[in-house]
């Protein structure tokens, strides 16, 4: 079958900002793709967006791993009979000194992140050509331009997501789709959480970085998403957009 509405997939869409997107995308009409490397969460995310399974579908994706890309693609592909927009969230984290980072160390985090990203555009863009507003949308983060110690793998990835997202605007223009990005700042999250409960921050510290002085919440994050795949957008490609509450611009002497 083919839905008559438009369908989005996320990746690492079961929780936190992956979750808020999916949110955000319901609400605006779309059909839901998902998508999780963890199927039993993607499942009980996708029936709480939508109890009776009419408009979302979960799908096991390890965005690592070519071969589960290419086969969830096809089957939300199979299910939906389109993808009309991506968002590239999934995610992980590895906190280290930088001259004691292992390959596997590096390789954890870029293959996730960058190559996911990577992989998951690929996968995406014969469906993304046929659509009548064919979109990406990846999660970078403020990582990507300011040099916050210990997340060098995260914040090299998310800079080749932001030159990743450049590119592919450039050569996929003419194929009807746009390429965007969205940089978060600090945002409550689970990871969120698990940082502070592993001591590696604090939340005084946090706060004391962003003027708002306040995390956000995920869904102002999803918001921005869905705004930059939505028609309203139509003229913005290549782009990130930066939603951090001021964190990156506050330099305080």
């Amino acid at each position: 079958m083919t839905s008559s509405n438009p369908v989005v997939l996320v990746t690492g869409g079961a929780r936190g900002i992956g979750f808020a997107c999916c949110q955000s995308f319901y609400n605006a009409g779309f059909d839901v793709a998902v998508t999780d490397i963890d199927a039993d969460v993607a499942q009980a995310s996708a029936l709480e967006l939508d109890p009776a399974g009419k408009r979302t579908f979960a799908v096991e994706l390890n965005v690592a791993k070519t071969e589960s890309v290419n086969g969830a693609f096809a089957k939300v592909g199979e299910h939906f009979g389109r993808i009309d927009v991506l968002v590239n969230n999934a995610g992980n984290f590895r906190q280290a000194p930088s001259a004691t980072y292992t390959d596997e160390d590096w390789e954890y985090v870029t293959g996730v992140h960058l190559d996911g990203a990577f992989r998951c555009s690929r996968a995406a863009y014969p469906f993304l050509k046929k659509s009548p507003q064919g979109a990406i949308v990846s999660i970078s983060s403020i990582m990507a331009r300011i040099g916050l110690p210990k997340r060098l793998s995260y914040a090299v990835s998310k800079s080749g997501i932001e030159a990743l997202t450049r590119v592919l605007a450039v050569e996929w223009a003419l194929d009807g789709i746009r390429v965007n990005a969205v940089a978060p700042g600090f945002t409550h999250t689970r990871s969120h959480d698990e940082l502070l409960g592993k001591g590696l921050t604090t939340n005084e510290k946090l706060l004391d970085a962003i003027p708002i002085k306040r995390l956000a919440d995920p869904m102002e994050i999803g918001n921005v998403v869905h705004f930059l795949a939505s028609p309203t957008a139509s003229y913005i490609t290549g782009q990130t957009l930066i939603v951090d509450g001021g964190a990156s611009i506050d330099i305080r002497i």
